[in-house]
């Protein structure tokens, strides 16, 4: 019996389980689908995750209880310690239904099947009972998304693409970084490190900030990512802020609160995307349709396979055409603060 057949005894689930870890970026992208599954299971849904993944990205969540587990790579899937999984999510009670949000698959998810006693299932791979089909020509979220929408047809992803919440001890912090700022600037949140094959020569970024900066004396840039690059080797170092190394929430959330963003392929840029803080993101080896803007107002700029290809000058006119833009509708207002078309402002 699959969910199509009688979707309503899959949905009576007593002690439903969910499982999803990934790459950072990869939980704002998720974020919505486990949104709707916790809808569908309220107060009943059990979660596994990375260790940490609930207090960094999941915090909103209303779950019967979270399983946080270290994962480790292993080919192109995750093996985790799957007996203590198992004994920590039936403490309640049996699952009696497994849903895998992972694009991967592994020994050690068989192995949790199998310890479970082969509940019903929905993933992307055999053995789950219903097979999701893995199309990647589709936006990541719309991918995840299957999962529920398996099971009430009747959701949508733009219902859940709210901006994400956090422990408010992670906003504090990135307000006091902007509060460090002159009166009445504007911050361009900017991330330039990732994957080496994502990434975009730093002094590239270096002459895009130096022209940007030239034309708006009111813009202050913040670089959150890991790695120092040195983008306050420019003319404009003065106004060019490396946070390098601050948490991961607290970095999330300035991008939140900032009026512009500027990136790489990364988890930043989705974090833009769910705030609909308007951004520019950088694609080479990877597809925007997949990984780019899907809720915010967003501009890709693509390499044709390769970041080295991308010129500053295109990079330049985007961000100067999203800059005009949001002038024009919001002058000096940052994106967060702006209402949510669902109703939601950003909570910090």
């Amino acid at each position: 019996m699959t969910p199509a057949e009688n979707r309503r005894e899959w949905l009576a689930a007593e002690n439903p389980v969910a499982i999803f870890s990934n790459g950072y970026g990869d939980h704002l992208v998720n974020l919505p689908a486990l949104r709707a599954l916790a809808g569908l299971f309220p107060g009943r849904l059990t979660l596994i995750c990375q260790t940490g993944a609930r207090d960094s990205f999941f915090h909103e969540l209303a779950l019967r209880t979270c399983c946080e587990v270290d994962m480790e790579i292993a080919g192109r899937g995750k093996l985790f310690d799957v007996e203590s999984v198992v004994e920590a999510v039936t403490a309640t009670g049996p699952c009696d239904l497994l849903l895998s949000l992972n694009p991967w698959h592994s020994p050690a998810i068989d192995r949790l099947l199998e310890l479970l006693g082969r509940p019903r299932s929905i993933g992307f791979h055999p053995p789950f009972d219903v097979v999701l089909e893995r199309d990647f020509s589709k936006h990541s979220s719309e991918l995840a998304f299957d999962v529920p929408r398996c099971l009430d047809r009747s959701l949508r992803l733009d219902d859940f693409g709210a901006p994400p919440e956090f422990p408010r001890r992670f906003g504090e912090e990135a307000e006091r970084i902007l509060g460090s700022l002159p009166p009445g600037a504007r911050a361009l949140t900017v991330h330039t490190d990732t994957e080496e094959r994502k990434m975009w020569p730093a002094g590239r970024f270096v002459e895009v900030l130096d022209r940007l900066l030239d034309r708006h004396p009111d813009l202050y840039v913040l670089d959150v990512g890991e790695k120092d690059l040195q983008l306050s080797c420019g003319r404009h170092g003065g106004r060019v802020l490396s946070l390098c190394g601050i948490a991961l929430p607290v970095a999330v959330l300035l991008v939140a609160k900032s009026s512009f963003f500027l990136g790489v392929d990364s988890c930043f840029l989705h974090a833009a995307d769910l705030w609909r803080v308007p951004g520019v993101g950088l694609f080479g080896p990877t597809d925007p349709v997949e990984w780019g803007f899907r809720f915010g107002p967003g501009r890709h700029v693509c390499g044709g396979g390769a970041m080295e290809t991308i010129e500053v000058d295109e990079v330049l006119e985007a961000l100067e055409s999203l800059i005009q833009e949001d002038g024009a509708a919001c002058a000096g207002v940052p994106a967060a603060d702006r209402p949510h078309p669902a109703g939601k402002e950003a909570t910090l």
